[in-house]
């Protein structure tokens, strides 16, 4: 891993669109659904584009569609967004070492961070990594959701609209699930196969952690608080040598698992 925050070339960059390709493929027809949904609600393209681009949460933007379609009012549906998409404070804190000292960029670096970015960065990656990572993910649903708008009168009462639909909510959310657990067994496992102790403690006592708080809080309060601490502790505890590496080169995402 080199010490100046540049990505090394050959089958890094192979290994970053072996990476990509899959969650840019699944997301595509959720953001293909969202542009169709918003076309039919009399959206322009370009309130499309431009919502996508600044809002880009893909559940936030499906629940602002509903109630924009039913009347709801802007406070009441700004306030619901904001508690859907509180989760990704505590994701955004856990990778943000490696964009320290950039000024706004950092900003930007935070704003394209999305479940399906978070589930494919690992913790080795160097700044030029994620950026790849996010960008390519947050280009996916933008340009995604705007040609949702622009074939929405080529597809209207066919059989394709109605595929798409089948489709949109089950690729996505399946892959992002495997792809975190692929994450998480992958740096379970020394450089000789064997499992690390240490991950194995650490993500049973995020478990642990998560169904304590469900029991006390309930199945409605418990996530935030849940993924606030699972994440904190896999990224703190999970990955020492990671966490060290960032600090110790002023925060350019050097490290070893």
């Amino acid at each position: 891993m080199r010490g100046d925050g540049a990505a090394p070339p050959g089958p890094v960059s192979r290994d970053l669109a072996a990476r990509i390709w899959p969650v840019s493929l699944a997301l595509t027809p959720v953001g293909l659904l969202f542009g169709i949904l918003a076309a039919a609600q009399g959206w322009a393209v370009y309130e499309i584009a431009v919502v996508s681009l600044i809002g880009f949460t893909g559940s936030g933007q499906f629940v602002w569609l509903r109630l924009a379609g039913e009347g709801g009012g802007t406070i009441a549906a700004f306030a619901i967004i904001l508690l859907i998409n509180l989760r990704y404070l505590p994701m955004i804190l856990t990778v943000s070492a490696p964009f320290r000292g950039l000024g706004p960029l950092k900003g930007v670096a935070a704003h394209m961070v999305s479940d399906e970015s978070y589930a494919i960065e690992q913790p080795g990656d160097v700044r030029p990594a994620r950026w790849m990572i996010r960008a390519g993910v947050f280009m996916t649903w933008a340009v995604s959701t705007t040609l949702g708008g622009l074939i929405l009168p080529l597809i209207t009462g066919t059989e394709a609209a109605a595929l798409l639909a089948l489709l949109a909510f089950f690729p996505a959310s399946l892959l992002l699930f495997i792809l975190s657990a692929l994450r998480l067994e992958g740096v379970s496992r020394r450089a000789d196969g064997s499992l690390s102790g240490r991950m194995t403690m650490t993500i049973t006592a995020a478990a642990v952690v998560a169904l304590g708080l469900y029991l006390v809080l309930g199945s409605q309060w418990f996530w935030l608080p849940s993924i606030l601490v699972c994440a904190v502790l896999v990224d703190r505890f999970g990955f020492p040598a990671a966490a060290a590496g960032a600090t110790a080169h002023g925060g350019q995402g050097v490290g070893a698992e």
